[in-house]
């Protein structure tokens, strides 16, 4: 795959800004935030499932102490890798905080004693309490694996929030008037000059997919542009699937109608941004949104 000259500069330009724009201070406290965040949970986890010899009530009041239970399996799963295990699991439910379905807890919770980390919770297999120690010891570890990954999120989302917000203004800058957001399941349902924020497209196959900026031109035509922050390239790779799965959606069901954008920041590969363009997505850029409000103007 070849990556085009202005590919490769502005992905190049990207990083350096990323870079220049990182702040120790910053990150020191978005660290502190995650450690005290993750005890927290870890604490209630441990909590509702009388340290960890009920997981089964602990998940039947919270799907979210997953995310504590994942940590301390040998070795710890991903999502998706525990998914495979247990077909039955909601992963939405980690996220939700929903309580899991009762008919699906007891293989959950089944395949999570299969795979805990014995050695990290030694009380399990005398059936006893554990040790302040022992406890202190458990909460520790899943602290440091969980918070790297929820420092990074963080910063990414507080990222993405402004780079969304960059484009609002710059869009309201330009006299377009911004709706509430409702499902785009008709052609006209973005008028011209109109925009939305976080909304959804329906989508002929699977569920609506979400869309962080709707933007309505002439004759029913819309553009839907997700906004991109990367902490890293292979980070990048996950960001740049998500849109191109999203883009192939949308023109199965809408055709031409909808056009697919990425507004992207951040350590981003220029292959990745390649694949962008070779699949049709526009691009553009956080650092260069006069390209961006030219685009649009064109088109209004």
């Amino acid at each position: 795959m070849a990556v085009t000259e202005e590919n490769r500069k502005n992905a190049e330009y990207a990083r350096k800004l990323y870079i220049e724009g990182a702040d120790p201070h910053g990150a020191a406290i978005d660290w502190a935030a995650s450690l005290a965040e993750i005890r927290l949970k870890v604490v209630a986890a441990l909590a509702a499932s009388q340290d960890l010899r009920d997981l089964r009530s602990a998940l039947e009041a919270d799907g979210g102490h997953m995310l504590v239970f994942r940590h301390l399996l040998a070795p710890p799963k991903s999502q998706d890798q525990f998914k495979l295990l247990c077909d039955e699991w909601s992963k939405g439910s980690e996220k939700s905080g929903r309580p899991q379905k009762p008919d699906a807890v007891q293989s959950v919770s089944g395949v999570l004693s299969q795979w805990m980390d014995k050695k990290i919770a030694p009380w399990l297999a005398v059936n006893r309490e554990p040790t302040e120690m022992e406890r202190e010891l458990l909460i520790e570890r899943v602290i440091s694996f969980i918070a790297p990954k929820l420092t990074e999120t963080q910063k990414r989302n507080r990222l993405s929030a402004e780079q969304e917000n960059a484009v609002v203004e710059r869009l309201r800058s330009l006299g377009w008037t911004q709706l509430p957001s409702v499902t785009i399941d008709t052609r006209a349902a973005v008028p011209p000059k109109h925009f939305m924020n976080r909304t959804r497209f329906a989508t002929a196959t699977t569920t609506a997919q979400e869309v962080d900026i709707a933007c309505g031109f002439a004759a029913s035509y819309v553009a839907a542009m997700e906004c991109k922050v990367t902490n890293d390239a292979t980070n990048s790779v996950k960001r740049v699937n998500d849109v191109l799965k999203k883009a192939a959606a949308w023109k199965a069901h809408w055709g031409s109608f909808v056009e697919t954008a990425a507004l992207l920041q951040g350590v981003i590969k220029p292959e990745d941004v390649q694949r962008l363009t070779d699949e049709g997505v526009k691009v553009f850029w956080s650092h260069d949104l006069d390209v961006f409000e030219a685009w649009v103007r064109g088109r209004a």
